[in-house]
């Protein structure tokens, strides 16, 4: 008896094995992986703001949302940022990529609807098609509280370099059988744009889906975004195109 005992542990263990194997990588957490590098910049918005300047109202700022080292690798020719802007009266924001010479390779006007919200900015294809695989270029978004005083725009920045995805990569991206299979990927190899893209424009095709809201948040708890994970995105869905 005490050896039909082990045999039948070992066959359920066995069992349990191919099971788990076989499970969805839906069923993994959405957790960030970041690379291995990194130089810390402001993740929250910066600027001055006295008692009379009622550009931002709340207690969530301007955000962007990155890694908490706000380095972040994309592959895509067309990446999609992402910030959450508290509620505002600015009525719009300019984002700005430029490389390490402070040279503006893109600028661009964002309409901004005065409720908090996570807006999206794709970089157009031609743009993303000039930076240099392995060089860091900074991206800023401004809200443009003041026409006649810019210290009043508050701003965040931060990094982003594009990469070429490994084979391992490519092969593990081929072989996954949903778009949240596809974020997971992404997000453990620490190509962060593409794992939160790829995971929003599901949150926006179907937005009362329970399981893609609880991989949006561990994806956004992951990288120290707690306060953030129940801000909605409809404002960010029209941008969308991973």
């Amino acid at each position: 008896m005490f050896c039909r005992m082990n045999r039948l542990q070992i066959g359920l263990a066995l069992l349990l094995g191919v099971a788990i194997a076989s499970e969805p990588l839906v069923a993994i957490a959405q957790q960030y992986r970041p690379p291995r590098r990194g130089i810390p910049t402001r993740r929250e918005g910066a600027g001055t703001r006295s008692p009379s300047d009622r550009c931002m109202v709340g207690q969530l700022p301007l955000v962007g949302i990155t890694p908490s080292d706000n380095f972040s690798l994309t592959t895509a020719q067309k990446p999609v940022f992402f910030w959450f802007v508290p509620g505002t009266n600015a009525t719009t924001a300019e984002f700005r990529l430029l490389d390490r010479t402070d040279q503006v390779l893109y600028s661009s006007t964002v309409k901004i609807a005065g409720t908090p919200g996570v807006v999206s900015v794709p970089l157009p294809t031609p743009i993303a098609n000039q930076m240099t695989v392995g060089k860091d270029y900074i991206w800023q978004l401004s809200l443009q509280c003041s026409t006649t005083d810019p210290s009043k725009n508050t701003f965040v920045e931060g990094l982003v370099q594009r990469t070429v995805p490994s084979a391992i990569l490519t092969q593990t991206l081929a072989a996954s059988r949903t778009p949240r299979d596809k974020a997971t990927v992404y997000a453990d190899a620490g190509i962060w744009h593409e794992a939160i893209a790829t995971l929003a424009a599901q949150r926006c095709s179907q937005p009362n889906d329970a399981t893609l809201r609880t991989s949006w948040q561990t994806l956004l708890r992951s990288v120290a975004l707690d306060r953030y994970i129940d801000v909605p995105l409809t404002r960010s869905c029209e941008a969308i195109n991973p």
